[in-house]
């Protein structure tokens, strides 16, 4: 879209610094760009104007001004300016070669430090809408036939400049973002399977490279979903979510598969176990994601062994019964029993007989059975943990022992790896 100007847009020509204007601090090339048609004055106000506008901005979002980015920050609002006040009074179609390379080039230094894209554009809108008031207030002190000619024409202009450079900044934004981490990730995945592996990696490069310490005590999670649609990020949320949850320190989190999320989280000290158990309750379920929690363990070989744990877990729960979250310290013993599963079943139905059918009734015989002999053969602690009176645990354990044709005491080891098997595998 273009407005067409008339010779009234000569008041440009008249703009000029309050004071000695800053050193330029974009590119030559683009101050040259815009010294040619407007002059050294015009281009001294934009410097002047770029240095406020970019104070005003960084105030209201003070991620333009993070070390490391202010500078690339400045160059961009410069240009930007000058390119604007260049489009004003020249009128070149606006398309998306208008962005000047130091925009775009402050815009991937954001990508790469995550800051969010809404954050971006709002530092766009703002320019936009400062540089706007400024060409109003010098306007305002032209005669009223070149006010009432330009004051419609320089807003229409400046917010197809604003909406030109909004999308090409978001387009290039999401490049860059998918780009860095797709390359950094790449590097995170190669150090993760290398330490995965057992194999040695020096801890300072590791630490860099993941962002994450490994001298300190780790749980790692497998984070998965039912449906392939899901993303990335909706599996790095949940991961988020738990280790905040847990009162973690850091999270490290590596995509493993179009619908699975390695993820590890640490503590300086061991976290207490309670804390990891109560991670179901204080964190919704987000169907169809779900979790599996490995062993807490330390350094790098704790790092590498909760990763396993947490994949038995993972197996488990694709295997069992379980909730949306798999804990490894739930399914350890299931876990090692069921390494084979065909041969564990046949093992638990050898076991059980008459107690490993799967009907029902017969179903809360055997999980009754096995919580009383978990609770050592407390009555009283079964009926707790399942919620009933003591006198039903005693009736149902005498109906399981009348299934199961023996006594209790014979072969008890036996029986509860079975009823362990049984409670996550099902019936053979």
């Amino acid at each position: 879209m273009s407005v067409p100007s008339g010779p009234g847009s000569s008041w440009l020509l008249r703009l000029a610094p309050d004071t000695v204007p800053p050193q330029p601090a974009c590119s030559p090339e683009t101050l040259a760009a815009a010294e040619h048609p407007l002059g050294p004055d015009p281009v001294g106000w934009a410097l002047e104007v770029a240095r406020d506008m970019a104070a005003h901005i960084v105030r209201q979002v003070p991620e333009h001004g993070a070390p490391g980015a202010a500078v690339p920050f400045q160059r961009a609002v410069e240009a930007t300016v000058l390119t604007a006040l260049t489009g004003l009074l020249t009128e070149p179609e606006p398309t998306a070669a208008l962005v000047p390379p130091e925009a775009v080039a402050s815009n991937a230094e954001l990508a790469r430090r995550n800051v969010p894209l809404d954050r971006v554009l709002r530092g766009v809108r703002l320019g936009h809408a400062y540089l706007h008031g400024r060409l109003m207030e010098a306007l305002g002190k032209e005669p009223e036939e070149i006010r009432v000619q330009e004051t419609h024409r320089v807003s229409e202009l400046l917010f197809v400049y604003a909406d030109v450079q909004a999308s090409r900044l978001a387009e290039e934004y999401v490049a860059e973002r998918d780009r860095w981490r797709r390359g950094r990730e790449a590097a995170r995945r190669r150090i993760v399977d290398e330490l995965l592996a057992g194999r040695l990696v020096g801890g300072a490069v590791a630490a860099r490279t993941l962002g994450y310490e490994l001298a300190r005590h780790h749980v790692a999670l497998i984070v998965t979903s039912g449906s392939p649609d899901t993303s990335t990020e909706e599996l790095r949320l949940l991961a988020a979510e738990l280790c905040r949850a847990a009162g973690a320190e850091q999270l490290l989190t590596v995509a493993a598969g179009s619908a699975e999320l390695w993820a590890w989280m640490c503590w300086p000290a061991e976290p207490r176990r309670a804390a990891l158990a109560r991670l179901p309750r204080q964190v919704p379920e987000r169907r169809p994601l779900r979790v599996a929690l490995g062993p807490v363990g330390y350094g790098t070989e704790g790092f590498r062994r909760s990763h396993r744990g947490a994949r038995e877990a993972e197996r488990m729960a694709r295997l069992g019964r379980t909730g949306w979250l798999c804990d490894y310290a739930d399914v350890s013993t299931a876990a090692l029993l069921t390494a084979d599963v065909e041969h564990a079943r046949w093992f638990a139905a050898r076991v059980l007989g008459a107690l490993g059918g799967d009907d029902p009734r017969v179903r809360e015989l055997r999980e009754t059975l096995r919580v009383y002999l978990a609770e050592g053969r407390s009555p009283q602690g079964a009926a707790e943990r399942l919620f009933v009176a003591r006198n039903t645990v005693t009736y149902r354990v005498r109906r399981a022992v009348e299934l199961l044709g023996r006594p209790l005491e014979v072969d008890a080891l036996e029986l509860r790896m079975a009823l362990e098997i049984a409670r996550l595998l099902g019936p053979g």
